[in-house]
Order: structure tokens, then sequence, then C-alpha cells
């Protein structure tokens, strides 16, 4: 089957890949420049491996291998194992000319022009230790003049077009066609985000002061066109930020369209039969969160490929279609949005992964798991069941990209198996990392904050209500016994028993539930979210933010994850969430 790529993910894919380029000529002249660093390089196979997987989703296959080659190049530099003189320095130059050559012509002309055999043939050379040849002054002239072909001189204006032209290329068709679209470097929307945050806390900060006019005051004609100013700029303030916040938007699509190649690649490739069905992909999600999706999204799918669909006999000998199935899709859920890789493959053993985490020394009491939690260790670092390393896995780096790019994000996910029948991964997240709503709450005189995408419901209780179960104060909700955090006593504010009727704010994170104690409901509005020092968000307080409000005062954002377990809370005692 044959997969039609579309002009604007080719012109994606070129953007990206200039970034990763650019980066890689900036780390060889460092090498070149300070000596060799395992950090640097380390710093250079990040870049090289997204730019590796994004070439095979694009079907550049000689691109592909050329970049996995010079990933084994750096990573054997990086051990000791090569090492790198000025003619060694001059051919990875040379090669990165190359590359970039191959890489605008591939998107110029929709498939692989550039033959990279002789660059291929040169990094051979690094890995056995034995260069070719040849002088290092022609390598040198022969990487200046793919630069010159590749970049324009840097007094002219950047070409219209997606890179340069062929020299065969006829001027007819040249000609740019004309476009309503412009672009606009993100940092600029970043910057008018923060800008309309400000102005969100001056326009709470107006409405308080509108609503505390008394209404003697309130007669007065000046006092009345100052309110009714108030509520125009409120409207006008609202419009203002839900216009920023949907230009920043962009369908999920924009990701999703990559991996039907891939897949098609990778099934071809182990011997399978896959078919990949996508589903929301019109859903629309900050590009801020876009951006990070890739990559994570890349390692799940050949996760997927690799691990779960078996081979079309195997399939047949169980009672299956020869061909397996992986869905991906997406879905917003009030302010998240939740996407689903599933597959109806071989599922996860959970006594085979205990047996490779014991091997690995990643957990001493897997033995003392249960299965689910013994099904989480796929997501430790270093962890594999392959026995090999190959292209697809073996090294252990996978799924534990995706695990760091979600506690990036704010975001989380989860795994459930059913062996034999297959396996389904769950990523929630937020749409935008900038603004959200919350639920203010009070606790001893004390408003924290509550993202509102993690409240289920909110309930009274009194204490009588509250039962203990293994030493953990807990909730009936309903058909089900939910824990219960106080978060009085867990920020400190001592002696501060519950009151005679509290609230209890139910929160959810996929299939689990907890409750937090508090006083008050204070009511949701919308917060921008100001980042913490680092030394505070990480001990473990269960802080995601703060916010200002229109008052001046400082609120905490809670860190919903923590109280989950996804990350560690202090002073919260340990126990399974219902």
């Amino acid at each position: 089957m044959d997969f039609q790529v579309s002009a604007e993910l080719i012109a994606i894919f070129l953007e990206d890949a200039r970034g990763h380029l650019a980066s890689l000529d900036q780390g060889l002249l460092r090498l070149e420049r300070e000596g060799i660093s395992a950090e640097v390089v380390g710093s250079l196979l990040g870049p090289l491996h997204t730019l590796k997987g994004n070439s095979g989703m694009m079907g550049f296959g000689s691109i592909k291998d050329y970049v996995h080659r010079l990933e084994d190049v750096l990573d054997k530099i990086r051990d000791g194992a090569v090492s790198l003189g000025p003619g060694a320095f001059d051919r990875l130059f040379a090669g990165v000319s190359a590359l970039r050559d191959a890489v605008e012509k591939a998107c110029q002309e929709g498939h692989e022009t550039r033959d990279l055999a002789p660059e291929r043939g040169e990094l051979e050379g690094l890995l056995t230790g034995r260069l070719r040849g040849k002088a290092t002054a022609p390598a040198t002239d022969r990487a200046t003049a793919t630069v010159a072909a590749v970049a324009p001189p840097p007094p002219e204006p950047a070409p219209v077009a997606p890179g340069p032209l062929p020299p065969s290329s006829k001027p007819g068709e040249a000609a740019p066609a004309r476009s309503n679209m412009v672009r606009v470097d993100f940092g600029r929307l970043d910057h008018l985000l923060n800008l309309v945050g400000e102005l969100i806390v001056y326009r709470t900060k107006l409405q308080q002061a509108g609503r505390s006019v008394t209404t003697e005051l309130a007669a007065d004609p000046a006092v009345r066109d100052l309110l009714d100013a108030v509520h125009q700029l409120t409207a006008v303030s609202t419009q203002l930020q839900e216009t920023i916040m949907d230009v920043r938007m962009l369908p999920i699509r924009n990701v999703f369209e990559r991996f039907p190649r891939l897949v098609r690649d990778l099934s071809r490739q182990q011997g399978k039969e896959i078919e990949l069905i996508l589903q929301g992909e019109e859903t629309r999600v900050d590009k801020a969160i876009i951006d990070e999706l890739g990559e994570p999204l890349v390692h799940m799918i050949r996760n997927s490929v690799d691990h779960g669909i078996e081979r079309p006999a195997e399939r047949l000998a169980r009672g299956k279609a020869a061909t397996g199935t992986i869905l991906l899709s997406a879905a917003q859920e009030s302010n998240q949005v939740v996407i689903t890789i599933a597959d109806d493959g071989a599922g996860i053993d959970a006594a085979e992964v205990r047996q490779k985490a014991r091997e690995r020394g990643i957990m001493g009491d897997a033995d003392h798991m249960t299965d689910r939690e013994a099904i989480q260790l796929i997501f430790a670092e270093g962890f594999s069941t392959a026995e090999t390393v190959t292209e697809l896995s073996g090294r252990g780096v996978g799924l534990d990209v995706v695990v760091k790019c979600m506690e990036r994000l704010n975001g989380f996910i989860d795994a459930e198996t059913m062996p034999g029948a297959g396996t389904r991964f769950t990523m929630q997240l937020p749409l935008t990392l900038a603004i959200i709503s919350a639920l203010m709450v009070d606790v001893g005189g004390y408003t924290y904050a509550i993202p509102a995408g993690s409240v289920v419901e909110s309930l009274k209780f009194r204490p009588e209500e509250v039962n203990r179960i293994g030493g953990r104060e807990t909730l009936r909700l309903r058909d089900r016994i939910v824990p219960l955090f106080r978060l009085a006593q867990l920020f400190g504010h001592e002696g501060r028993g519950l009151l005679d009727l509290s609230y209890a704010v139910v929160l959810g994170r996929g299939e689990k539930r907890l409750g937090l104690a508090v006083d008050r409901l204070l009511g949701q509005q919308e917060v921008v979210i100001k980042a913490l020092d680092p030394i505070v968000s990480a001990a473990g307080l269960g802080l995601a933010g703060a916010t200002i409000m229109g008052d001046g005062r400082v609120v905490l954002i809670l860190d919903v994850a923590a109280f989950f377990g996804d990350r560690r809370l202090l002073g919260a005692r340990p126990g399974a969430v219902a």
C-alpha cells in the first residue's frame, strides 16, 4: 500500500531536521574546539535518535540508515573506542553537510535522490579505524561546497520554498503560491500568552473590587460607568484569552499522520501483518504539547509492533486473525486530552517482567508486587524484555523516555494488559500548560488550587463518616472505598482536626479515586501557572506550581500525580489508591 505524505508534514519534518542538524554542527564544533566530552557526545545522540525515527516515518530509508550508523560512531566515541583527529572531524563535518543536502532534496522531491553510500563508507572507516586515503583539504573543500549549496549566504533573505532548488528545476516551477498563512516564532506566542495571563490576574482583581462596591456607591453615575467598563473589559479579555489559546491549538493529526508509514515499514521488517487504526485526529491540543508528543508516541508505537503484535503463524495458532491491530486514538475530556495506544497482541506477562526486573536489578521486591504493580516496571529506566539489542529495542530507553516526557507535561501514563489478548496504554495530558481552570479551596485559612481537570466531584461529610482501614483514613463513595488525605496535616497546619462539616474533593486519575479533606470550597477560576523553584517542586510536598491572585496573594497549586503515588509525597501514608 502506498502512503501519501502531505506537504504540511514534509515542511514540519524539514524544519525539525534542520534544527537537529544545526545542533549536530554545534556539537561537533564544540568537540573539535574543547576536546572529547562524554556529556557533549551524549547530548548529540538524542537529536540524532529523533531524526532517525522521523526519517523512517517519512520513508527516507537511506537517511535513516546513515543516521543510525552515525549514532554508532558517536556511541563508540563516547565510550572511548574511537578517537578523533583533524581528518576524522573533516569527514564528520562533510557527512553532516551531505546529510543536510540529502534531507533538503528528499523534502523537495518527495523521495530520496542523494546517495549517502560514500559518506556511510567513511563512517565504517571510522568504526574500523581505517580512514580512506584522502587528503584532508579536499574533504574540507567538499564540506564547504556542500554547505554553500544548501544554506543561503547570511545577508540574503531566507528562501520561501522548503529548501534550495535542485539545479535541474525550471524557473517557472520555483514560483511559490500565495498563502494566507504567516509563520510566527512560537516564542512570541508564548510571550503573548504570558501577557494575557497577567491580564487575567488584574481582571480578577477588578472583578473582586466591583463585587465589593456597596449599593450606595453603585448609585453614583461615575461608579456605574466604572462597573460597566469592568464588565466590558472582562468580556473582551476573555475573548482575547480564548483567541490566543485557539491560535496555539493544533489538530493532533499533525502527529498521528506520521505513523501509518512507520507501522508499515516496521511490520514488513519483522514479518508481521499489522493494521493501524487512527481515531480522534481532529482533537486540538496546544502546540507546546504537540511538539513534545512525537517522540513518546514513536516509542509507544514501536513497542507495540516489536513486543505486542505476534507474527501471523503465531496468531493463527492462538485462534486470532493473521493481521494484528494497533489503535491510536485521541479524545478531549474536560480540560485534558486522553491518548490511547492499544493492540490485540500477546499482552504483557507479569512473571516475565518480574524475572527481567530481578536480572537487571531494577526492583528487589518485585516478587511481592501485584501483577498490576509489576507491569508498571516496564516504564523503569534501563528495563527491557528483549534478549538482544536491535534497531527497535533492547537498550531499555524507550518507555523510560515516555515517562519523563509525561512528567514534563504534567501528565501520566498507565498500562493495562490481558495476557494473550493485548495491551492498552493510556496517556492523560493537559490541553495547555500555561492557563488552567482550578478549584479553589480553603484549608486552615489558607487557599490552595486544585486542577479542575482532575476533580471528579465534591461532597460534604462529617468526622464520624471517616473509617480507618489498614491504619489509613477512608471514605465510602457509593459502592467504593476511597483513601482520604487531610491537607491540613499534609501542609503543616498542626492541631487542626476535621470540622463538624467538612468537604472532600474527589480526584480521579484513570480508574483510581481519592479524596482530599478541605474546610471550604471557594469556587472555580482560571489561574496562570507559575513555576516553583526545583528545590520546592521536587521536595515531595505535592506542589505543581503557584499562581498569583487578584489581591496579590500567592496560592499554591497541588500536584495531583503526587497524591496518586506517581511521585513521592512526604507526609502521606503509603497505600494503594482505590
